[in-house]
């Protein structure tokens, strides 16, 4: 329970400034992130004539580590079994000036969301965390944006679920409309957050300097000593880009779980429900490993390897999958509509088709002037990359291959007049499918003081995530040799293991805990066999880390984010029976997959590019 306390009252939302269309465009383009309770077991000796001594009681395993740099926390290895250790410890590590706010509900500001149009759906309010948990009583405060959807009028729902899109670093303020919409839900409380770092939260503000740092490198492919050297040189000023933001330190998975913990005790829950997609299956489960006693109905959808490092989830796990989703999905599919396409009869044809597409465009970018792309073979990786994502963008995808492919060919063949109509055709596609805010001409940025664009936040707060929770191999001969054997296996995605600013990061002295499953509930791991970003390995592993688990496995299909988005009903009816209920199945479950729909002109216009343009 909360303590009686009197209650100071957090700020209502202030808008922030908008971004310019620069901002957002380059953000687009280049993003492609306390005191606690310890048990101890005392063994005295007794007179030597005494009867044996009773077994000692049994004493909690020692918490493990993912690799990192530093001694794991007290707040990593107090891990609370109980409710009243929980509270004992959430109040002795959190100011009463924190634990003491009320949550002001008020209109979201528009500014605050990626799609200003989710201000009709939603509320938010902003609490106040401190900057750094190791030591809050010191620094300004930081803000945590947080949203609801809100409900009828009358009791309060018995239970939140707090939601978490991913990236790390994603904007999570209107996943809360998404969540709350899907049917079964509407006697829950869905809440969105954006993580400190990110969004409408407190930001880093690097991230534009970061993208373009990053931006600056040379194809990936290209391995000439100059262009090697040019990577590794860009790759340090992407990690120097965010060296000296004063919160880059304190934008950690450690951090935010602590975040969410006093998110919780706000909202006034002893436990919250989670749903996390991808990245926030990392999230989740550290929570969990963090504050077993708060644990409610977690669901990891999409799910990493949570017993593994982000080097392994990213640089080594990522491209055998982005290879066999492209290889066993798309290529097959693009094949069987060879007459509509005109990229291969077959699926080897149609990755061949890939492979001459993109040595034109890395030897002659075509310019799109109209939409200030230059379209080279790094984008055309990331496009392709991007539409691994969902089956939903197999047919935009294979019509943007077409047309670049049908200008490249007339301008191979010198028909500059044809390469030029078909440019323009093809820009006009790209228009009417580019998202618009990329198309925004507000003026206002992030220099005022305003929250920056949400593009250039999410690219900060990846990386100072991704950098700064686990270790990373150092310098620029390990990432060489590793994207060299990456690459000549699985080229669409394994050249771009070269490029990784966290080598050259200076991380703090941190370790986190690895997920055993040790006092958590019944949890659901859900995932597709063929998911590219999140493959089904690394979910197995996740599975197996946390015995009280079960795992529902979508066969047939590779789409990466299952629960409410892609349309499965089996998927739908298991989780949300969970989220209602508790009641987890018996075992492990099988659903299929719902397939990749058949090419209709009516949907290229229906798929936004934005699924398309690099970013979580």
């Amino acid at each position: 329970m909360h303590p009686t306390a009197p209650r100071s009252t957090s700020p209502a939302p202030t808008p922030p400034a908008s971004p310019s269309r620069p901002a957002r465009r380059t953000a687009a383009l280049a993003a492609g992130t306390g005191a606690a309770l310890a048990a101890t077991v005392l063994l005295g000796a007794g007179p030597a004539a005494a009867a044996p001594a009773p077994p000692a009681p049994p004493q909690a395993p020692p918490t493990a580590g993912l690799p990192g740099t530093g001694e794991l926390s007290a707040l990593a290895t107090a891990r609370p079994a109980t409710l009243a250790a929980a509270q004992e410890q959430f109040l002795a590590r959190t100011p009463a000036r924190y634990a003491e706010q009320e949550v002001v509900w008020a209109p979201c500001p528009p500014e605050w969301l990626q799609l200003p149009q989710s201000a009709e759906l939603l509320e938010c309010a902003a609490v106040q965390v401190p900057r750094d948990w190791g030591a809050p009583e010191e620094g300004e405060p930081l803000r945590v944006a947080i949203s609801r959807l809100p409900r009828p009028e009358g009791e309060r729902p018995a239970r939140t679920v707090v939601t978490n899109p991913g990236g790390p670093g994603g904007s999570g303020l209107e996943l809360a409309a998404a969540i709350g919409a899907v049917p079964g839900l509407e006697g829950t409380e869905v809440v969105g957050l954006d993580v400190r770092g990110t969004g409408a939260s407190s930001p880093l503000r690097c991230g534009q300097a970061a993208a373009l740092a990053q931006a600056s490198a040379p194809d990936y492919r290209d391995r000439s000593a100059e262009a090697l050297v040019a990577t590794a040189d860009a790759m340090a000023a992407t990690a120097a880009a965010c060296a000296d933001d004063p919160l880059v330190d304190v934008v950690t998975t450690e951090q935010t779980v602590a975040d969410i913990d006093l998110v919780r005790h706000v909202l006034d829950r002893e436990t919250i429900d989670w749903v996390g997609y991808s990245g926030g299956t990392w999230l989740g489960a550290q929570y969990a490993t963090y504050f077993p006693a708060r644990t409610g109905r977690f669901v990891l959808d999409s799910a990493v390897d949570v017993t593994a490092a982000f080097q392994s989830v990213f640089a080594e796990n990522q491209p055998p999958a982005f290879q066999r989703r492209f290889e066993q999905d798309f290529a097959p599919w693009a094949a069987q509509h060879a007459r509509l396409f005109h990229l291969g009869a077959t699926p080897e044809e149609v990755g061949a088709t890939y492979e001459r597409l993109r040595a034109d465009l890395a030897a002659r970018p075509l310019q799109v002037p109209v939409l200030g792309l230059s379209v080279d073979g790094p984008l055309l990786d990331a496009l392709v990359l991007q539409s691994m994502y969902g089956k939903a963008n197999f047919e935009t995808l294979a019509w943007t291959l077409r047309g670049l492919r049908t200008v490249a060919d007339l301008a191979a063949w010198g028909d500059r007049a044809g390469a030029e109509r078909a440019t323009a055709e093809l820009t006009r596609r790209l228009e009417e499918l580019l998202p618009p805010e990329l198309m925004s001409a507000e003026d206002a940025g992030a220099e005022d003081g305003g929250v920056p664009p949400h593009p250039f936040t999410l690219q900060a707060t990846f990386l100072a995530t991704t950098c700064n929770d686990t270790a990373w191999s150092r310098g620029s001969a390990f990432w060489e040799e590793l994207s060299e054997r990456q690459g000549s296996a699985y080229p669409l995605r394994g050249w771009a293991t070269l490029q990784q600013p966290c080598g050259y990061w200076d991380r703090p002295a941190l370790t986190l805990p690895r997920p055993d499953g040790r006092d958590l509930p019944p949890l659901l791991v859900v995932q597709s066999e063929n998911d590219p970003a999140t493959p089904v390995e690394g979910a197995r592993a996740t599975r197996e880390a946390l015995p009280s688990s079960r795992m529902v496995t979508v066969t047939g299909e590779g789409d990466h984010g299952l629960y409410g988005t892609v349309g499965n009903a089996c998927v739908d009816e298991v989780v949300t029976t969970f989220l209602v209920t508790g009641e987890a199945p018996a075992g492990d479950v099988t659903c299929e997959g719902t397939g990749i729909p058949d090419p209709g002109l009516a949907r290229l216009l229906d798929t936004p590019l934005r699924d398309l343009l690099p970013g979580a």
